[in-house]
């Protein structure tokens, strides 16, 4: 298979591109022909070495994140067939071919493209548990959505849309709070310029949000608490700015609030996740945002533009 790895950790000067030894399937996998997968910040994270991350492979293919064709499946596989139309969660994606569970991976409905498969696994299920599942968001609540412009967030304001819920997002460029307003935001703050607090509570008549999902981590735990309305909800699905806040105990107990993380979920919850995210996509509530698409020989320029967060949506790879 032709795949993008590499071999050490640093710039983008060790990323690679060239053959690799197929992918063998064991009983219980399914070989998928890429035709989309997808970038993650983690794979900024493990080509750095950066955020603890340590190699485990010899030649390390990133992505997470599959759309393609049915290749071949293990002798213990009977929900998907060679030739079918699948999107899967699986690893070492950034390739023609990559492995997925069986249990992870599901029919792609028609009306989705390879491109929007490529796109949903990773980002699209985390705001969907982290809102549906976690946060159980209702009709007429307020939801604050952290980092608009990241896939994260491109789905959380479209499911909470959705569900019924006014939206308030933050980005940080006017294009990227424009794009959110299109997509469904009532109101879209600038969370380097502004202060999201006082926004939230001049749009809210004092009240707060009901529901702050969050992934970006450090830079805004304290202002998303505060944000929040009594019986509040936080629920984080990612720490990618840092990992560290304070929170005044007072506050939680008096206001009443709930935090929450969406947890490390096992494969039949996954599973769950993915089958009511796909039916809103199928039916044309959500649409994964794609922000580029780029081949693998142009991995360094994906990867460039991961780096700079100058994009919303999703980085598609097409191999």
């Amino acid at each position: 298979m032709r795949a993008a790895y590499h071999e050490s950790q640093g710039g983008l000067d060790v990323l690679r591109v060239g053959e690799l030894p197929d992918p063998e399937p064991d009983p219980g996998d399914v070989l998928i022909r890429v035709r989309a997968t997808s970038m993650d910040r983690v794979d900024v994270y493990w080509r750095e070495g950066s955020h603890g991350m340590k190699l485990r492979w010899p030649q390390h293919v990133g992505g997470r994140d599959i759309a393609g064709v049915v290749e071949a499946v293990g002798e213990q596989v009977e929900t998907v067939a060679v030739g079918q139309r699948v999107v899967a969660s699986g690893e070492r994606t950034h390739a023609t071919l990559a492995l997925a569970p069986s249990e992870l991976t599901f029919p792609l409905p028609d009306g989705i493209s390879f491109e929007a498969g490529g796109a949903t696994p990773t980002a699209g299920r985390s705001a969907h548990q982290a809102l549906i599942e976690k946060a159980q968001i209702q009709s007429d609540e307020t939801v604050l959505v952290m980092a608009a412009g990241s896939g994260v967030g491109s789905f959380g304001i479209q499911i909470a849309r959705a569900t019924g819920c006014r939206v308030i997002a933050t980005a940080g460029t006017a294009d990227k709070r424009a794009r959110a307003m299109e997509l469904g935001a009532d109101l879209a703050i600038d969370h380097y310029d502004d202060d999201i607090v006082a926004a939230v509570r001049e749009a809210t008549d004092g009240r707060g949000v009901d529901v702050v999902l969050d992934h970006v981590g450090t830079p805004v735990f304290a202002a998303a608490v505060r944000s929040l309305a009594p019986e509040g909800r936080f629920v984080t699905c990612g720490v990618t700015a840092g990992h560290m806040g304070e929170l005044h105990l007072g506050q939680l107990f008096v206001k009443g609030i709930t935090l929450m993380g969406v947890g490390r979920p096992d494969n039949q919850r996954i599973a769950a996740t993915m089958r009511g995210l796909l039916a809103m996509i199928d039916q044309g509530q959500v649409t994964p945002e794609i922000a580029a698409k780029f081949g693998l020989d142009e991995i360094a320029e994906a990867h460039r533009l991961m780096e700079s967060s100058d994009f919303f949506g999703k980085i598609v790879l097409t191999p």
